[in-house]
Order: C-alpha cells, then sequence, then structure tokens
C-alpha cells in the first residue's frame, strides 16, 4: 500500500470524527475590540484583529454575505455619531458603511436581508422607532430608510429572520429609574408590516426580550432580566424555557453553532460568554476578558470542493483526494 493511499485513509477516517469547528467573531461594548476564536478552544485560539479603542460602544455584530464583519457602534453620544463599520477578516481592514446623523440611531441589533443591512435600536440609550433598513450595504450606494411600519417599537436589540422572510424583533422597554427591563417579541412580515406579538411580555418566563436567532422553524430568545434563554416553536409559537446562565443581565447577545449549540454573551460586564447544548445544558463558560459584550457572530468552516477540509485549532488540513501525486496544503 503507497504512502498516499495511508494518508488519505487517515484523512477520510478523522474527517469522520472530528466537527468542523466555528470561529466565532466577538465585539466589546467596553473596550472597543474585536477578538476572534476556535469554538473548540477559545482560550487558547484568542485573537486580537482590531485593539481596545478601535471601535466606540460597538453594541452589534453580523456576518454578511461577502464574509466581513459588520458592526454597529454606538458612538460616544458628542463627536462620534453612531454608525455601521465594516471589518474585513482577510485585511484586518476596518471601514465607515454608514453614519447616522444627528444620533438619530443607536444600532442594538443587525441582520442582513440578501445584501440590505436590518438594524435594530439599543435600548439601553433610550432609542425607540422602526427598524431602520441601509440598503446596498456590502457594495454600491448606500440608502437609509425605515422598514417596519406598525407595532410601535421601544427598542430592538435582537433580530432575526425567517427562512419565510418574516421578520422576529425583541421590543424591549428599558426603565432608567429601575433597570429594569421588559416588552414583547414581535413579528413582521416579509414587507416589513407588523403582524403581532410572538411571546407577550412577561408570559412564558419572558423578562426583557434581547437577543434573538433562529435555528430552523426555532426561535432563540435571550431574557436579560433572568439570565435565561426561552424556545419558541413557530409552527405553533409555544414557548418553553430551554437555558440558564444563573443571573440577571448574563444573556444578551445570541448566536448559533454548527452543532446545534448556542452561545450567549453577557451585557453585564463581566467578560463571560456561555455555551449551551442542544439540550440546553450549560457546557462551559469563557471568560473573555472583554467586559460587556457588544456582539457575538459566527462562521462555520466548511469542506472545500474536491477535498476534504479539517478545522483543527484553527489551522485547516486539506487533503487532496481526487488526484494521486497532489502536494498536501494547509489553508
Amino acid at each position: 500500500m503507497s504512502r498516499f493511499t495511508v494518508v488519505c485513509a487517515a484523512l477520510v477516517s478523522l474527517a469522520a470524527t472530528v466537527s468542523l469547528a466555528d470561529t466565532v467573531y466577538v465585539t466589546s461594548f467596553t473596550t472597543g475590540e474585536i477578538i476572534s476564536y476556535d469554538s473548540t478552544d477559545p482560550a487558547g485560539t484568542r485573537t486580537v484583529l482590531s485593539g481596545s479603542g478601535s471601535l466606540i460602544k460597538p453594541g452589534a455584530l453580523t456576518v454578511g454575505p461577502d464574509g466581513n464583519l459588520y458592526i454597529g457602534e454606538d458612538g460616544d453620544g458628542a463627536t462620534f455619531a453612531p454608525r455601521i463599520s465594516k471589518f474585513e477578516p482577510a485585511t484586518l481592514t476596518l471601514s465607515t458603511v454608514v453614519a447616522f446623523g444627528s444620533f438619530e440611531v443607536f444600532p442594538g441589533s443587525l441582520a442582513f436581508q440578501g445584501n440590505d443591512l436590518l438594524v435594530g435600536r439599543n435600548p439601553f440609550f433610550g432609542n425607540t422607532g422602526p427598524i431602520v433598513k441601509v440598503s446596498n450595504a456590502t457594495s454600491g450606494t448606500v440608502a437609509v430608510s425605515d422598514y417596519t411600519t406598525g407595532g410601535s417599537l421601544a427598542s430592538s436589540p435582537g433580530l432575526a429572520l425567517g427562512a419565510d422572510g418574516r421578520l422576529y424583533v425583541s421590543d424591549q422597554t428599558y426603565n432608567f429609574g429601575t433597570s429594569i427591563a421588559s416588552g414583547p417579541v414581535k413579528r413582521f412580515d416579509p414587507a416589513g408590516v407588523f403582524v403581532g406579538e410572538v411571546i407577550a411580555s412577561g408570559s412564558s418566563g419572558l423578562a426583557g426580550p434581547t437577543g434573538l436567532v433562529i435555528s430552523g422553524s426555532t426561535l432563540y430568545t435571550a431574557s436579560i432580566m433572568t439570565g435565561t434563554v426561552l424556545r419558541t416553536d413557530l409552527g405553533t409559537d409555544v414557548t418553553t424555557s430551554f437555558a440558564s446562565a444563573g443571573g440577571a443581565f448574563e444573556v444578551g447577545t445570541l448566536a448559533l453553532l454548527a452543532d446545534g449549540g448556542l452561545l450567549a454573551g453577557s451585557p453585564s460586564g463581566s467578560g463571560s460568554i456561555y455555551r449551551f447544548g442542544t439540550d440546553g445544558t450549560l457546557l462551559d463558560t469563557y471568560a473573555s476578558g472583554l467586559g460587556q459584550i457588544g456582539g457575538i457572530a459566527t462562521v462555520t468552516a466548511v469542506p472545500e470542493p474536491g477535498g476534504v477540509t479539517l478545522a483543527v485549532g484553527g489551522l485547516a488540513a486539506v487533503g487532496w483526494l481526487a488526484r494521486r501525486g497532489r502536494r498536501d496544503r494547509i489553508a
């Protein structure tokens, strides 16, 4: 048996037993940093992509269809206006997509609808109003307009788009006097027209809806006052408890993992990022050192065409199975 055959057999065997890792991107609302890490080894693979102070209060993060990171910065309330910025991981380049004049929109959540970016509002700036659409956010001439109509929104720190185009919004009211958040989760049709409430304020354990993510026909909602995550069957709108991080203000932004698990970032200032299994079990907690977590987004490694790609410790070992004699390469 040739060495080539042995190596190929080993790669195929390893591919069958090793699951591909997610690259996790995180922004710090406290320090303005962007970091990345491998979901299988957060501490060991932690990489600073953009250092402290490079962003001003980044309160939202998502990955665009072009593979770049889009970040909602809330600014300093005086000289640095809220804006949408783009960070290109391949070149470590940071640029401005659009700035919101007169401090009218303070980004609290982001979701892409094709190449258009939907922007929710941050409750901790008392920012009320409809969801905003930034047309052509990835390229071309950018235009800003209101997207939703009806269903008056106190704020919107969570956005999630279903496969059918319907939009789910965390309509959070934050009381600055009592530091208590409340509000429902609302549904809008693909044209942005209000349809109704999915979870009423205070029902099913909901106390201050914040981050939202959708996996198939399941909606996950962060309940900020209880430190829990709720799960809603979008076929029936039945909501049940899913997971708990054990304290108020310990779950805010949410992100899905390729294995069906869930990440939740803490807005409390603890810097904690919680990883939950598919059954809601708390599997581990990563002490990121980032203070308030502004946003989390994930990208899953995928096999390259014609080869087997293994994501191990942030490196991809690519097997050349198509042709004998082709050189090994590391991506």
